[in-house]
């Protein structure tokens, strides 16, 4: 009977072993973790337009605007670079889930409510950046094909 008991409390550690290791291993997506979203922003700042491009999802949402094309959004990125857009002196205030509300954001508008609902994954992440041209919201999602990459960001705010 004591050595039944034994093979039950032993079972019963390794169960909870298990679970709790289970458990810690949960990650959270690439999209809404910190550390991947400031080596983005890092590499949105260095590297070439062509690469750019790669790391930009399409549709893309700029502010209330909605960019399809990918020669509109290599424009846009040559546009940023030869105006010396960078996202200066990086400080990720908040990185989440994007939540249902979200859109307001962006633009109390029916394509932008929209966009979020189309081609926003469930895992899709939105850091509030604070730089030295002002705070700006930044949509980032996961794909397989191509991995973390910016799906769409406002102009900065005061």
């Amino acid at each position: 009977m004591l050595e039944r008991m034994k093979q039950i409390l032993r079972l019963g550690a390794v169960a909870l072993a298990i679970a709790v290791l289970g458990v810690s291993c949960a990650t959270i997506p690439a999209s809404q973790d910190q550390t991947r979203v400031e080596g983005l922003l890092a590499e949105l700042n260095d590297a070439p337009v062509e690469r750019l491009v790669e790391l930009t999802a399409r549709p893309f949402l700029l502010d209330g605007e909605i960019v399809i094309l990918e020669r509109d959004v290599e424009m846009m990125w040559s546009n940023l670079r030869e105006a010396g857009f960078r996202f200066d002196d990086v400080s990720v205030d908040s990185v989440g889930p994007v939540t249902e509300n979200d859109y307001l954001e962006f633009g109390d508008t029916m394509d932008v409510r929209v966009w979020f609902e189309r081609y926003t994954a469930e895992s899709a992440g939105l850091a509030r950046v604070r730089t030295t041209h002002g705070v700006f919201l930044i949509v980032t999602g996961d794909t397989e094909e191509a991995g973390l990459q910016i799906f769409g960001f406002t102009g900065p705010r005061g």
